[in-house]
């Protein structure tokens, strides 16, 4: 089991939710804000009323514990809580304070999962460990229920459970348990009360080299040429980048151009500096999440990212020609190990 991780006797961070967002502007040369108008930076709610169950947009304040037989751990979070990907997500970020003044971030997404009819929680870590969950919303009873279905690296027998229930309007509760075999090893509680509107910060810049080589916020341009079981067409997107704060993670957002319903995306991009590996994480529009873990190859500028969940679909080749431009090769396979898809692709950052 991953050493640095909360479920044995590591920072609270690790073990509990996150929720917030800090939004900043991404700047084109001229310093003024560029839009994508069917993709605005703000949504002022949510897609479908479905959505509305989550944490209510603003900013949070909270203080957590967690516990195991012999350690008790606690700290106390600035979460800021927006609308993102025009409403069809709720982009959740936190800057988490320990007690000796120790500060780190944490980014989520929840969404809803039109295929399996089940929300989804996704959690960057500060480090870049991704945690995935899978929740149902209990009528009645006015809470969340989640379970983990991805905990990469974690033992089999490992299960992270949370609960989110709303005290009073402005007012949450959330209880997290993990166990391994069945024995409960970590119980958690975090209490956040609602401030007022999220807060805005100024553009993050990567935290590390292996960040940076990821791109650059901004707006960003992107072709791709397809072949699908022999037919073959090009797709034109254009798309929002922008580093979450701390600069942990790179945020993409995007929209494929169409005249029929317009079609959204996006995917979040890490470096693990524990692995020493790339992460990668996949929304789909009508909701599944695909995870992806990438190696670096210094000589040829490119990220080989293989499909983790699901396992062995999907093998990405993406060639770093500069900060503001980039190649990539698509491929997938069948149960069969057969290729039905591939494409080329590439994006150019609006300078």
């Amino acid at each position: 089991m991953r050493e640095r991780t909360a479920w044995i006797l590591g920072g609270i961070a690790a073990a509990l939710p996150v929720v917030g967002l800090l939004v900043w502007l991404n700047l084109n040369g001229d310093s003024k804000p560029v839009e994508i108008p069917s993709l605005p930076q703000s949504p002022t709610g949510p897609s479908h009323p479905r959505l509305q169950v989550l944490d209510e947009p603003g900013r949070w304040e909270s203080e957590s514990s967690a516990s195991n037989a012999s350690v008790t751990n606690s700290n106390t979070c600035h979460l800021d809580t927006r609308w993102g990907l025009n409403g069809h997500c709720l982009f959740l970020e936190e800057k988490v304070f320990d007690p000796d003044g120790a500060v780190t971030y944490e980014f989520a997404v929840k969404h809803y999962n039109t295929n399996i009819n089940m929300y989804h929680y996704t959690v960057v870590q500060d480090d870049g460990y991704v945690r995935g969950f899978v929740g149902n919303w209990k009528v009645g009873s006015g809470r969340l229920e989640w379970q983990s279905v991805y905990l990469p690296g974690a033992p089999k027998d490992v299960v992270q459970r949370m609960n989110e229930m709303q005290l009073a309007p402005g007012k949450r509760e959330t209880r997290t348990e993990i166990s391994r075999g069945g024995q409960l090893e970590i119980t958690a509680v975090t209490r956040a009360e609602r401030k007022g509107s999220a807060q805005t910060e100024l553009p993050a810049t990567p935290a590390t080299l292996e960040l940076a080589r990821l791109g650059r916020g901004g707006i960003w341009n992107e072709s791709e040429s397809l072949t699908v079981d022999g037919q073959s067409k090009t797709i034109r997107m254009t798309s929002r980048a922008r580093w979450t704060p701390g600069g942990r993670a790179l945020l993409y957002e995007g929209v494929v151009h169409s005249e029929s319903e317009k079609e959204y995306f996006m995917w979040i991009k890490t470096y693990d500096r524990e692995t020493k590996i790339y992460r990668f994480i996949h929304f789909h529009t009508d909701g599944p999440v695909d995870h992806f873990e990438g190696s670096w190859e210094e000589s040829t500028k490119t990220i080989t990212w293989r499909s983790i969940q699901p396992p062995g679909e999907y093998l990405i080749r993406e060639t770093i020609v500069s900060p503001a431009h980039r190649n990539w090769h698509v491929e997938a396979y069948d149960e069969q190990g057969k290729a039905y898809y591939t494409s080329d692709g590439e994006s150019r950052l609006l300078e």
